[in-house]
Order: C-alpha cells, then sequence, then structure tokens
C-alpha cells in the first residue's frame, strides 16, 4: 500500500514508533515519514506534544525536515514558472506555510471567495470605475475593518495573509496582496504599484487612473500624489517606481520584509532560509 495511502490508524501506528530505540527501526520510521511529507504533519505535530521527551524531540526533528523539503520544491515550483503564469496566490500560501505549515489552503481560498462574493453583490448596477473602488472600499476598510497595523508594525503575522485575513490588519503590501486576490477574483484591472518605502494599489482602464492606499483605510490617490510622495521622500522620480509590479516582484518583496522583520529580531536561521527563498525567485528572473 501507498505510504500516502495510510489510514489514520496506520499514520498514528507509524508515528508512535518514534519511541522505540532501535536505530533500524527509527531509521526506517524516519524514512518513511520524510516520504510521506505533510500529510504526516498533523500526527507530528501530536506526537511533538507527547509526555515522552524523545518522541516530542524527535517528531519535531521531522517535523522541521519535512516543512522545509516541501517549502523548497514549492519555492522553485513558483521560480520556475513564467511572469504571465507566476501566481500571488500560490505565492503567498507559500509563504505563509512558512510559518505556518498546516495551513488549510482550501479554507484560505474560500475565505476569499466569500469575500468576492459579498463584493459582486455590493457592485450591481455600478459601472463607473470610482462607484466600484468606492464599493470595494466600505466593504473591506469599514464594514470588516481592515487597517494597516501602526502599533505592531513588524510583527510577522502582518505578512502572512492568512494571519491578515484572520486578524484584519497588516503591512502595506500585505493588504495590497487582499486587495490584489479579491480584485483578480472579480475581473477588475487592479495591479499593484510598488513605491519605495510603500506600496499601493492601481485601478487602471482608458481614461482612468486611481491610486489606493489599503494601509490608510483605501484612501485615493492621484498619479501627482504619487510623485510627491516620492520627492518628499527624498527619491528622484523614476517611471519604474510607479510601473506596475509583478507578482513575482510582490512575493520576493514581501519576503524580503520578513527578512528585516527576522533580522530585528536576531533570528538568524529564519533569515537564513527566507533569503534563500528570494535567491531562489530571484535566479529565475536573471535567467529571462
Amino acid at each position: 500500500m501507498p505510504l500516502k495511502s495510510l489510514s489514520e490508524t496506520e499514520y498514528r501506528a507509524l508515528v508512535s514508533l518514534l519511541a522505540d530505540d532501535d536505530v533500524k527501526v527509527l531509521h526506517t520510521v524516519w524514512e518513511h515519514l520524510l516520504e510521506v511529507g505533510p500529510p504526516a504533519l498533523v500526527y507530528l505535530r501530536e506526537a511533538s506534544e507527547d509526555p515522552d521527551p524523545k518522541t516530542r524531540i524527535r517528531a519535531r526533528h521531522i517535523m522541521s525536515r519535512i516543512v522545509l523539503e516541501d517549502l523548497e520544491l514549492q519555492f522553485q515550483s513558483l521560480a520556475a514558472r513564467e511572469d504571465d503564469s507566476f501566481s500571488l496566490e500560490d505565492g503567498v500560501l507559500t509563504i505563509a506555510r512558512i510559518e505556518y505549515p498546516e495551513l488549510d489552503r482550501d479554507e484560505f481560498r474560500s475565505r476569499l471567495d466569500r469575500h468576492a462574493k459579498a463584493l459582486r453583490e455590493r457592485f450591481r448596477g455600478k459601472r463607473r470605475p470610482e462607484d466600484i473602488v468606492h464599493a470595494m472600499n466600505r466593504y473591506l476598510f469599514q464594514e470588516l475593518k481592515f487597517t494597516g497595523n501602526s502599533s505592531d508594525y513588524y510583527n510577522p503575522d502582518n505578512s502572512y495573509l492568512n494571519r491578515v485575513l484572520e486578524k484584519r490588519t497588516g503591512i502595506p503590501i500585505s493588504l495590497c496582496a487582499l486587495y490584489l486576490l479579491l480584485a483578480e477574483r472579480l475581473g477588475l484591472p487592479v495591479r499593484g504599484i510598488g513605491l519605495p518605502g510603500h506600496f499601493l494599489v492601481k485601478y487602471e482602464v482608458p481614461g482612468v487612473e486611481i491610486y489606493i492606499d489599503p494601509y490608510n483605510g483605501g484612501k485615493l490617490l492621484t498619479r501627482r500624489d504619487c510623485v510627491q510622495y516620492l520627492t518628499g521622500a527624498g527619491y528622484y522620480l523614476k517611471e519604474e517606481y510607479i510601473a506596475p509590479s509583478t507578482s513575482r516582484d510582490i512575493v520576493i518583496r514581501m519576503l524580503r520584509n520578513l527578512v528585516l522583520i527576522y533580522s530585528k529580531q536576531q533570528d538568524k536561521g529564519r533569515v537564513r532560509r527566507l533569503t534563500h527563498y528570494v535567491e531562489i525567485l530571484q535566479t529565475r528572473e536573471k535567467t529571462r
């Protein structure tokens, strides 16, 4: 029977062998659990809280190895995609699994689907871009009260979109990522704009260009406002600063933000791993 088709009882029996002191048994169990991969995590999580210290330690080691190997594969898969098939949603889900490896992807997507459904109802009868943007902003920032987390800006949870959805607070790029994922579901022409030191989204159709700042309650801006922000912050105006960001750009920037956050916490292990994921995604950029 393939290992990934084991029953719950068989999974538990396999994990229970982590308490065995026979080296050959432990080696076999380790190899089997690594082969199973992520489906074994829920059972290893239980074992990681076992009263037996040997079981706890061994379960945690295997969990860590499974998560790291799976993340490596996921980032390599993302990196291999062309920009037009690079999924922002897959990117932010992969980032979230760095800290929340057992994240239920289907539930995450269902939550976004439910928000998109509620927005479609609020768009009924609206055709003008300005009306659509106002309706979306009212829903996200007045009804649901999504807001920028200025009081705890460097909390890593502000960068994990599953937590942003739960806590309804985040930093500029994560709130923009949420906006973009909903806009994609609704077929809206919205792109991310990666200003230096800030992040916005832009709704653009012929003759209409609306910049939106989700971190500041969906504040509406013009191109001139963006230029004033840049010059006021000491930047020379470069077209690239207000050009749309690709999904790859956004995922890389989210990872770099986490590198900065964990650097402040002096968490060298996470900094090293996150830097490695950035390098994986950038390698594809350099070969294009």
